[in-house]
């Protein structure tokens, strides 16, 4: 694969993924560096990657030496059974003149030699900007969109952090306060998280039993009061 790419809303587990998908690759088998922020210049992004692959590093002064020392250490990381991936977060930041730069690195899979794999990681405007450059474009061969939780899921995810954290069951919420924070949330999993943390303190305060809807839509009156949370729906 030369190109993967991963995108998603604002709050829906963009970096979580990221950080699993890591994880999961085998270190003897990968070489994996990522970039946090991407709102770089190509030759700025490359000198990050090469402080994290390069032993004793020291700044390349040109383009071409920062191209050849990377393409040094791909073959130094390959001659050791390893492949290198590297991953761009915030990659919706990029401009089209970085990402055309970055294309080039897949060149350096050549000669029948798998080297390098790049993922970019984004907000949906990422996909837009893909789309209007077919080079890159027709690289990717991987893509997929995290959406919005659906009630289920919103339910499935409220239930296994309330296990996680040492809840017998994790049936603290009742069902009418689980739909009421799925449509308040609108299923995106940060603010579904952040509006049950708040229910379950508000909950605790008042010595309730559970999780009730009461305690749910006092929560989103409160926020939608101090407008800190524009997702919300209105409360009566």
């Amino acid at each position: 694969m030369l190109f993967g790419m991963l995108t998603g809303e604002i709050g829906c587990g963009k970096t979580l993924t990221r950080a699993v998908f890591t994880e999961r690759l085998e270190a003897r088998k990968f070489r994996v560096v990522t970039q946090e922020n991407s709102a770089f210049r190509f030759n700025d992004l490359i000198g990050s990657v090469l402080q994290s692959v390069e032993d004793n590093y020291t700044p390349a002064r040109t383009k071409f030496a920062r191209y050849d020392r990377l393409r040094q250490a791909m073959e130094r990381i390959h001659a050791e059974n390893r492949h290198l991936v590297l991953i761009f977060d915030e990659a919706q930041e990029m401009s089209c003149a970085t990402l055309n730069e970055l294309k080039l690195l897949t060149n350096l899979n050549g000669n029948g030699k798998n080297l390098l794999t790049i993922i970019l990681v984004g907000q949906p405007e990422l996909r837009d900007l893909i789309a209007q450059l077919p080079p890159i474009n027709q690289r990717i061969s991987l893509r997929f969109h995290l959406n919005a939780l659906n009630l289920d899921d919103a339910g499935n995810y409220l239930r296994h952090r309330l296990k996680v954290a040492g809840h017998p069951t994790g049936e603290l919420f009742s069902s009418d306060a689980t739909e009421f924070a799925f449509q308040a949330s609108q299923g995106i999993p940060r603010e579904l998280n952040r509006l049950a943390k708040l229910a379950l303190e508000f909950a605790w305060l008042q010595s309730y039993p559970n999780v009730s809807l009461d305690a749910v839509k006092a929560v989103v009156k409160d926020l939608d009061r101090h407008n800190t949370n524009r997702l919300l729906v209105p409360v009566s």
